[in-house]
């Protein structure tokens, strides 16, 4: 065996030691501390993107917290919003505009921290003679494959097209299809999400576009709550929000063994491109570094709303956002 491959099965030797220790430490705190509160979390479902959230349980650091945590996955952004109003979450991980939605139906919440903060979408492509388009204008000629209307990758492709004064071609296609529509050939760019690109990137595709540079900051998921458990239990909610920000600390700060932890939720990805994919993410900001909700990001993501017509009547972000909880936890919740 030559050094590179020595130094390769130390290195994961390490990481698996690392884990185990991980293992053994929130085990040992679940024993030795007080009763821990049980909390659960309502998500759409299973999302690379979500690796705070993931860390956040599987790292122990809700437990660090007082917390057990457990998720349980709705179908969708909607049914996670109505698990939390009807009490059977305390919490949900969605986007975070349907608290807006829901204001206008009579049932008020509130966003209490950012998890997702940038457009999770570039464009990939197979074919070697489409350049990297640098302005919408560059998708003149172009049909592009997305997710179904009404989810925002299908409205932002849409505006990306207006925006410059094009017909929207776009051709639909339900999520895990996209990169079988760009191989077969029926459309020329597909969106998609993250570790999709990666893994296409893998098999000889190339990023024209990403959709986070085109808009820039983004509120595109967050965790939501009611008013009613923000004032009867402030205290969980500020734990809750402190799990998380200690969760994006420790993904950018220990990044293998992030890795490693995500790799016992999605062992279908494999670890190099769970690591590219987990880089793209921090780099271009998907992932935000603290839970603080922005707010250019967060009218960015209203006003969309207000455009395709979800919302007519939209208040001030303070209506909807409770930004509390996340600026406490930037300071005294940091792992650095």
């Amino acid at each position: 065996m030559n050094r590179k491959k020595l130094n390769k099965a130390f290195v994961t030797t390490l990481m698996s030691l690392l884990l185990i220790c991980i293992s053994l430490a929130v085990l040992s705190c679940s024993k030795n501390s007080d009763k821990l509160q049980n909390v659960r979390i309502a998500q759409a479902g299973n999302f690379f993107l979500y690796a705070p959230l993931y860390i956040a349980i599987d790292a122990g650091l809700f437990k660090e917290q007082g917390l057990d945590v457990s998720i349980i996955s709705t179908g969708g952004d909607e049914k996670t919003w109505a698990a939390v109003v009807s009490g059977g979450a305390s919490f949900g991980v969605a986007d975070p505009t349907f608290i807006a939605i829901s204001e206008n139906r009579g049932k008020p919440g509130k966003v209490v921290a950012s998890i997702v903060n940038g457009v999770p979408f570039w464009g990939i492509t197979f074919d070697d003679s489409i350049k990297p388009i640098k302005a919408p204008e560059g998708l003149e000629g172009y049909t592009v494959g997305t997710f179904p209307s009404p989810s925002t990758a299908y409205t932002l492709q849409k505006k990306m097209f207006l925006d410059a004064g094009l017909k929207p071609d776009i051709r639909e296609g339900a999520f895990g299809t996209i990169l079988a529509m760009l191989k077969s050939k029926h459309v020329n760019i597909g969106l998609e999400l993250e570790p999709n690109v990666s893994m296409a990137v893998s098999e000889g595709a190339k990023i024209v576009y990403s959709l986070a540079y085109v808009y820039g900051n983004f509120a595109i998921t967050g965790l939501t709550t009611t008013p009613k458990l923000i004032r009867q239990n402030p205290e969980l909610v500020q734990k809750v929000v402190c799990g998380l920000q200690a969760a994006l600390d420790f993904s950018r700060n220990n990044m293998d063994l992030a890795l490693l932890i995500l790799a016992e939720r999605f062992p279908e990805i494999k670890r190099g491109i769970a690591r590219e994919a987990l880089k793209r993410v921090f780099r271009e900001g998907i992932i935000p570094q603290t839970t603080i909700i922005d707010s250019l990001a967060w009218n960015k993501a209203i006003n969309l709303r207000k455009e395709v017509g979800d919302i007519t009547e939209v208040q001030d972000m303070s209506a909807y956002v409770d930004n509390s909880f996340a600026k406490e936890a930037s300071i005294k919740c940091r792992d650095r």
